[in-house]
Formats: structure tokens, C-alpha cells, sequence
């Protein structure tokens, strides 16, 4: 039974969120220390999932620092402790698999300050139909502490249990600690007493901890401390002063990392290798991609630098994994490929989407892929998207489209001009998600609409977005285009109404679209066939 197997989709997708905000949260934390933090393990910072299969990874840190190759396993928590998941029988799944003394692990904690849900549910003659929204705001809840892995592994913990059947019926360990409450300077420190007394910076009367046997106090008389700062444990954390990043690779780091024994070592190498550009690596990574005894995972990160930092032919180098029978290598070649950037990379991922004997999770990589590429060609190639006989894989087009931002806007333009009136829709929609139009947009709609014959999707679109931004320029068609002033502010009525909220399609009509059934699961495709 995978070990997922009994997480429920809101719940599993909720840790996979709280995870990724809060990977960025250090990313953004470390960015004052002079760090350049960014994914090592792919997915530490965002939320896409593949539900189909699951991906094949390497237990890694999920961060690595390109500036001084320092990495960081996060540990994101909603409750204010000082635990890991942990088994204790299943070495892969151990706290501390794939890392080293001097890795770091980050602890933020993140809260959800809002949270709303609506649901609905009917039944309507032979048809059921549920719907849920959930909405929810997250930051992070005071200090974000960080320790050395050494630093745990010299402290055997004091306290472990079970999780339950939704959270994978692994377990918890812990360690002692103790966290401050509210942000204040230290007034006093009794060690022996073992109490640590806080002024609180709202006025009121100071506050004094009682810290748990055997711990170490880490503050002293004159200190400030945040809240939820440890400021007791067994374990050691790094001080702030330490947390200043050294931009300055030590020598042969990389290449260091390339010969090392330990398979999440050499795949840090390749990875920094590809990402800081570094060319003079090209034959010890050309060895690992070739070594059919290296881990896939390795290889294919092997690949993807041969590919983007020298030149090497994406189709010759990722094809024995695009044609693998393993659906699983499939699909984190997609990824890997799309990480490239290549123009070649594009062409490639462009024919898998439009492959209909595909997988539908593969062709949904691709597409998502493209989306991280985000250049002009990627851009253009998921505008196409819009048109696919798949109406599930425009809705992945659309969704990859918005999450580009700004630098789609030309395409999408360029898009609500074509005759294919579902490219039309798709532009028409992928602009109005977007949160913030820049002005050359809004101009280019506003001379649309003033012209002879102004695009209905246009029209739609303006209908759609903040009345403030069309306002005066819509007012002046009053007089000049009657029909059509009544049509955009009709639809700005309907929006500013309460029914606006939760209203959605007639609710006893079928989905226009079911799940893509093309792809026969019995049957091992290659995604070049």
C-alpha cells in the first residue's frame, strides 16, 4: 500500500501547500543574509501534483544556495514544535536520509490567518453533484529557527509517536524545546533556576519562562528575542550571526560534490553546475549520464545540463527517457526537460501535449513545463494549447498561462485576434486572471473597443475586470455605442452582486469535458509515438 495511499486530497494537498509556502518563506527569510536560495528537490515550492503516478525523487534538501552551495532541508510545521517525521524501520523514510553534517534545517512556522469554505451539494434526478471552495491565507507565525543537521543527530530524541492513517502512519519524533511567546528583550537568564524572564514590547508586565529539564538555555540578559523563537532545547540552533551568507563557493566545491559517494551530493553538483551556467564540468557529468549503475534521478539532472549548458541535443539526450517503459521516468523526464529552456526542449514538449495516445498526467507535464519556460515560444505553444480536442488539458494550459505573469500578455493579445474561437476564449480568460494588467494591455482594449468592430471577447473581457480601470473611457460610449456600453456595465452589475459570489453554470448539466480516455493504461507508450 504506497504510504499515501489513505490521505485524503484536501488533506494531502494542504500539507503539500503548507510545505511549499513555507520553503519560500525561508528562501525569503535568507534573502536578508545575503543567500540566493532556490529548489533543489524539485516541487519544494509549489503545489503540482500528478496524481496518477507518483513521481520518482531522490530524498534530498530542498533548497540549495548558489551563492555559498549551503543546503537546507525545510521543515514547515502548523504547531509550534520541534519534530520530524521519521521511520524508523524504512531507512529512506529516516529524518536524516540524503544529508550531511553541515546541511541546514529550517523550522517556520505556518499559520492560516483566513480561512473560508463554502460547499454545495445536490441531487438532481440520476445526478449528484458536490462542490467545495476552500480559501485560505497563509503566513508565517513569528521566528523561523534553523539548526545543523549534526546538531540533531548529536541529541537522540526525546519523545516520538505515531501519526495517524491520513498523515502516512509514519512517525514523530521530538525534541525538547522551548519557544518564546512574544517578541521583548531578555531581562534575565537564571541558568541554575532555569527561568528566562521577557519584557513584552505591548507594556505589559514581564513574563517568565520555566525551561524543561535537561535543556540549554540559548538567550541572554539583553538579547531579542521574536515570538516563537526557541530560546531552550536539547538541540543547538544556529545563531543569527551565523546565518550571513559567505557568497563564495569554496574551491573545487562542485567538483567535490560530482565525485562524491553519496547520490544526493553528486546530484547538488550537477544542479548547481547547471544553474550557475558552469561549463568546465561537461566531462564529469557526461560520465554520471552515461553510468547506466547511477541513479535515474542523477542521470536525467546529468542530461538536463548537458543539454542546457553545452549544447547537446535535448531529443538525443532525453530520448531513452521519454521512451522508457517506466511511467514514472516519463514523467520526471518531462520536468527535467522543461528545465532546460531550449527552443529544442519546446518543440518537444509541444508534440507531447498534442499526442493523444499519451498518458493524460504526461501531456499535463508538458504543459506545465512549458508554463516554467515561459518564453515567447512556450508562451505561443500554450496559447495553441487552447485549441486541443482535450478540453481537461486547455484548462492546464490556462491555469500555466496564468501563473507565467506579465510576459504572457503579448501572446495572449496576439491570441484573442485568431479565428479559433476557443483560442479566443482561453486568451479572453487567461487576461482576466491576471491580477494586475499592465497599461499597454488596458490601452491596446480600450482602442478595441472604439474601433468599427470591436472583438466580443474584448467586450467580455472589460465586462470582467475592475470597473475602475475602464470606467471613464466606457462612459464615453454612452453617446457613440449604446448597445455596447449597456452590455460591459450589465456585466459590471452582475459582478458587484451577492449572486456573483458562488454562481456558476446550471448545476444539472454534465461537465463539458470528462477525463481524457485516449490513453489505454495496459499499453506502454513511448511520448514520441
Amino acid at each position: 500500500m504506497p504510504r499515501l495511499a489513505f490521505k485524503t486530497d484536501s488533506s494531502f494537498f494542504r500539507k503539500i501547500v503548507v510545505g511549499a509556502f513555507g520553503a519560500r518563506a525561508v528562501c525569503e527569510d535568507l534573502a536578508r543574509h545575503g543567500h540566493i536560495f532556490v529548489e533543489l528537490e524539485r516541487g519544494a515550492t509549489n503545489s503540482k501534483l500528478w496524481k496518477d503516478v507518483k513521481r520518482k525523487r531522490v530524498r534530498i534538501p530542498d533548497l540549495v544556495c548558489l551563492s555559498c552551495g549551503k543546503r537546507i532541508e525545510c521543515r514547515a510545521k502548523t504547531n509550534v514544535e520541534l519534530s520530524m517525521s521519521h521511520s524508523p524501520t524504512d531507512a529512506d523514510r529516516a529524518w536524516d536520509f540524503g544529508m550531511v553534517d553541515n546541511d541546514w534545517i529550517a523550522f517556520p512556522i505556518c499559520q492560516s490567518d483566513k480561512d473560508l469554505d463554502w460547499t454545495s451539494g445536490k441531487l438532481i434526478n440520476e445526478k449528484s453533484y458536490w462542490r467545495e471552495k476552500n480559501w485560505v491565507e497563509w503566513k508565517v507565525n513569528g521566528h523561523i529557527n534553523y539548526f545543523t543537521v549534526e546538531a540533531f543527530r548529536s541529541q537522540v530524541h526525546a519523545r516520538s509517536r505515531t501519526k495517524g492513517v491520513e498523515e502516512g502512519s509514519e512517525n514523530f519524533i521530538g525534541w525538547e524545546a522551548t519557544f518564546s511567546t512574544r517578541n521583548g528583550p531578555v531581562l534575565t537568564v537564571d541558568q541554575k533556576a532555569g527561568k528566562i524572564t521577557i519584557a513584552l514590547t505591548d507594556g505589559k508586565r514581564p513574563f517568565t519562562w520555566k525551561v524543561k529539564q535537561g535543556t540549554k538555555i540559548f538567550v541572554s540578559a539583553g538579547d531579542s528575542v521574536e515570538k516563537n523563537q526557541i530560546i531552550a532545547s536539547t538541540v543547538s540552533p544556529i545563531p543569527k550571526s551565523q546565518l550571513n551568507c559567505s557568497c563564495n563557493i569554496p574551491a573545487n566545491h562542485i567538483q567535490n560534490l560530482l565525485s562524491s559517494r553519496e547520490r544526493t551530493q553528486r546530484f547538488t553538483g550537477v544542479k548547481m553546475a547547471r544553474l550557475r551556467n558552469e561549463k568546465q564540468y561537461e566531462s564529469k557529468i557526461q560520465e554520471l549520464a552515461n553510468d547506466e549503475e547511477e541513479d535515474v534521478y542523477v542521470r536525467l539532472e546529468a542530461v538536463s545540463y548537458l543539454v542546457a549548458c553545452c549544447d547537446h541535443s535535448a531529443y538525443e539526450m532525453f530520448s531513452p527517457y521519454l521512451h522508457s517503459k517506466d511511467l514514472q521516468t516519463q514523467l520526471e523526464a518531462i520536468i527535467t526537460l522543461g528545465e532546460t529552456g531550449t527552443a529544442e526542449a519546446v518543440k518537444i514538449l509541444s508534440k507531447i501535449i498534442t499526442n493523444q495516445m499519451q498518458a493524460y498526467f504526461l501531456r499535463s507535464a508538458a504543459a506545465w513545463s512549458l508554463g516554467q519556460i515561459g518564453s515567447e515560444q512556450s508562451n505561443g505553444e500554450l496559447v495553441k494549447a487552447f485549441a486541443n480536442v482535450d478540453v481537461a488539458l486547455r484548462f492546464e494550459a490556462l491555469e500555466n498561462l496564468i501563473d507565467v505573469g506579465g510576459t504572457i500578455c503579448i501572446a495572449l493579445l496576439k491570441g484573442l485576434s485568431v479565428a479559433d474561437e476557443r483560442i479566443m476564449a482561453g486568451c479572453a480568460e487567461a487576461l482576466r486572471q491576471h491580477q494586475q494588467l499592465p497599461d499597454y494591455v488596458i490601452q491596446e482594449l480600450l482602442r478595441n473597443i472604439r474601433s468599427q468592430q470591436p472583438n466580443k471577447w474584448i467586450v467580455w473581457l472589460i465586462g470582467h475586470l475592475p470597473r475602475e480601470q475602464f470606467n471613464t473611457a466606457i462612459a464615453e460610449l454612452q453617446q457613440t455605442k449604446p448597445e455596447l456600453h449597456y452590455a460591459i456595465t450589465l456585466l459590471w452589475s452582475f459582478l458587484e452582486s451577492w449572486i456573483a459570489q458562488n454562481w456558476e453554470v446550471n448545476i444539472s448539466v454534465a461537465p463539458p469535458f470528462d477525463k481524457d480516455e485516449s490513453y489505454d493504461s495496459t499499453k506502454t507508450h513511448s511520448v514520441f509515438d
